[in-house]
């Protein structure tokens, strides 16, 4: 966790899907999309590189599964927090078991995934604390 601004990576393999991620995340005061990733090997990569806190991911991608990405996340990367993004209730079931601090529906309003970011980002700093 660095300063007051949430570090967000999208993660789609649909371009306007991404730049829409981009252009919503952009737009908020408190947070900055640090990359985008259309695909499992460049959500790695970026992962490894930029150090996001939180990752909106995609299940449905070219190379791996998001579920597959959010397990390898959670061993080797367990300080970054993802929420799935996806069109499939299933996913939502199957992200939070393993580990996933969100997962929002794509149908959903655009308000609930700045939300959902939010509450992984606080999750990730209250996790952080010293007690």
């Amino acid at each position: 966790m660095r300063g007051e601004h949430i570090r967000v990576l999208a993660v789609d393999d649909h371009p306007s899907v991404r730049e829409n991620l981009r252009y919503l995340v952009n737009a908020e005061p408190d947070m900055e999309c640090v990359g985008v990733a259309r695909d499992a090997a460049q959500c790695v990569k970026a992962c490894q590189e930029l150090s996001p806190d939180v990752v909106v991911l995609d299940d449905e991608m070219p190379g791996a599964r998001g579920l597959q990405v959010l397990e390898w996340l959670g061993t080797e990367l367990p300080d970054i927090r993802v929420v799935m993004y996806t069109l499939d209730v299933e996913v939502c079931e199957a992200a939070r078991h393993l580990g996933a601090a969100g997962c929002v529906l794509k149908d959903a309003n655009y308000e609930v995934l700045l939300r959902a970011i939010r509450n992984a980002w606080a999750s990730a700093r209250r996790s952080a604390e010293t007690y």
